[in-house]
């Protein structure tokens, strides 16, 4: 897969928690296993198999304040806010919504041709209506239009008298044309949907309620509460052993429909339309006119469709808004306003606002920026720059930490010595320990930094290196120093020598490894363990000029792919 370099990624803690082991092997050790065991723990691979589940950029990932831990989509679990209609904004309750199901009750419908919002117009009246002045008390006439693909109800031969109670309107004219007992299945050996939906409903009803009348012997008592009653004789009557057993069996199964009063439907052969009806009326109305399968599963209650003369209107489905809980507290990590079209968010930890971020990019880049007035500028997207480390050679870059939080941060960094994978490569990092400002303002940290010119970068390390003939270039990594140092933001040096990549021989092939054997093995991958401590205002405390201060700490891992090795 083709990827930008260089790149980073965080490893969510949840992974952590998960066992790789076969539930057959789960409590089985080896001595193998015992004496890698602390070095697996701690270590992160990101050519482990769990790699592709639990590494993460910066932008997808949440934080939880109260747990102080990093948050992917598998540690959140949503939680419906409200319900609303898309169209006309308008909030449904949620028993409203579990009575009426998730469609908009108003006067909102799409089009079942191509899904588009209707729109209420009026029909266009004939000239000749302008001749009498006594027309314009006649009512006027109102339809159900699409603005994209120009569907009306007219197709349908359906019109409204009135602009408002739409959805009124409709269900009576949906049931003047299914009457019970009129249509073809309702005088064949089955019923209609709704028919038989009706007749299954009223008989079931009947008989729970005779199931209670029958399994309560106080149905007589003045009490409005039969059930209450008999738990209040069962506690305080002292009834007697035969008569609390008779009233612990258990009530007897409910019958089925018998017939067709009852809801029973059955097939019929000459009830559903023969092959040669549809055909016939294929070769009359033409293909075209027949009914997709989109639009036969947008009407659910129009379902058994077949051409266009059959489309009915549907009304809108209903959307949410959706919160995110935190599994291990329950705390909201997202939670947008209650206003129904505010796109704003009242809580949303990003974890980009609560953790160090960190970067990397070659000390010496390859390849320069090209001018906006170049003539090798282009409109299009140029294709990914494919990055190859040679073997056994020596690569600084420049590794930046930057802070998002308003503390200095004291920041520890620790990598393996020999990377994880096939390439295996050794990564020196030079000064593993320095501090990080705290971040500020947007216009403070503008204002701290210098002037930008156009032909240097204005700085005084600029003015500096031009008095005394030696440029930024010239400047050498020193082990134990930081190489560059702003407001919120530390960078340092770290030295990587490209291994070789061990290609798998015929007589390992059988050996089953936990890592990841594919077209990106050869992708050199640097874990990182970043561990930030600072001080900061105690919770609870609301007083800015407190000198109480408590100490906080964060750890995680992070991943780094710096390129491709060459294959030898």
């Amino acid at each position: 897969m083709e990827v930008a370099f260089p790149y980073a990624r965080y490893a969510c803690p949840c992974a952590d928690h998960i066992s790789t082991k076969p539930t057959s092997q789960i409590g089985k050790r080896s001595s193998h296993e015992v004496e890698n065991d602390a070095g697996e723990e701690r270590t992160s691979n990101p050519h482990d198999l769990r790699a592709n589940f639990s590494l993460y950029p910066l932008d997808r990932l949440l934080f939880c304040d109260e747990c102080t831990q990093i948050k992917c989509e598998k540690c959140w679990t949503e939680e419906i806010l409200y319900w609303y209609c898309p169209n006309c904004l308008f909030e449904v309750p949620s028993s409203t919504v579990k009575s009426d199901g998730n469609r908009c009750a108003r006067h909102c419908y799409d089009c079942p041709a191509c899904s588009a919002i209707l729109c209420t117009t009026v029909m266009h009246r004939h000239s000749d209506a302008l001749l009498r002045p006594d027309s314009s008390s006649s009512p006027e006439t109102y339809i159900l239009q699409c603005q994209y693909c120009e569907w009306s109800s007219l197709d349908i031969g359906v019109t409204f008298s009135r602009h408002n109670k739409i959805t009124e309107q409709l269900n009576k004219i949906w049931k003047s044309r299914t009457i019970p007992g009129d249509s073809k299945q309702d005088r064949g050996g089955s019923l209609s949907h709704e028919n038989a939906f009706a007749n299954l409903s009223n008989f079931y009803k009947d008989q729970l309620s005779e199931s209670r009348d029958t399994s309560s012997s106080y149905t007589d008592s003045p009490y409005s509460s039969p059930a209450n009653l008999a738990r209040i004789m069962s506690l305080y009557g002292g009834l007697s052993l035969h008569t609390q057993k008779k009233m612990k069996e258990k009530p007897q199964p409910m019958r089925e429909a018998g017939n067709r009063a009852e809801g029973l439907s059955t097939f019929s052969e000459e009830v559903r339309p023969g092959e040669d009806e549809l055909l016939q009326k294929i070769r009359t109305l033409g293909i075209e006119d027949a009914v997709s399968q989109p639009q036969q599963l947008q009407a659910p209650s129009n379902y058994d469709m077949r051409f266009k003369d059959e489309l009915w209107p549907t009304a809108t489905k209903l959307k949410v808004t959706r919160g995110k809980r935190c599994r291990t507290c329950r705390q909201f990590v997202a939670r947008p306003e209650t206003k129904v079209g505010s796109m704003r968010y009242k809580i949303r930890l990003l974890a980009m606002h609560h953790i160090p971020r960190v970067s990397i990019k070659p000390i010496q880049p390859s390849a320069q920026l090209q001018p906006v007035n170049s003539v090798n500028f282009q409109m299009r997207p140029e294709p990914i720059e494919r990055v190859v480390l040679q073997p056994h050679q020596t690569q600084q870059y420049v590794l930046t930490i930057r802070n998002p939080i308003f503390e200095p941060i004291r920041v520890s960094l620790a990598t393996p010595a020999i990377t994880p994978g096939r390439a295996a490569s050794k990564v020196t990092i030079l000064c593993p320990s320095f501090t990080v400002g705290a971040a500020g303002d947007r216009w403070e940290e503008a204002l701290a930094e210098p002037a930008i010119s156009i032909n240097g970068d204005g700085s005084r390390k600029a003015a500096m290196a031009s008095l005394t003939g030696s440029s930024d270039a010239d400047r050498q990594p020193e082990a134990g120093k930081v190489w560059e140092r702003s407001k919120s933001a530390t960078s340092i040096i770290i030295e990587v020598v490209s291994g070789v990549l061990d290609v798998p021989t015929k007589s390992n092939k059988g050996d089953r490894s936990p890592e990841r054997s594919d077209e990106d093995e050869d992708i050199l991958e640097i874990p990182i363990y970043v561990r930030a401590e600072w001080e900061a205002i105690p919770h609870g405390v609301h007083q800015p000029d407190t000198t109480e201060r408590e100490a906080r700490e964060l750890a995680y891992w992070c991943v780094l792919g710096v390129g491709r090795v060459a294959r030898g």
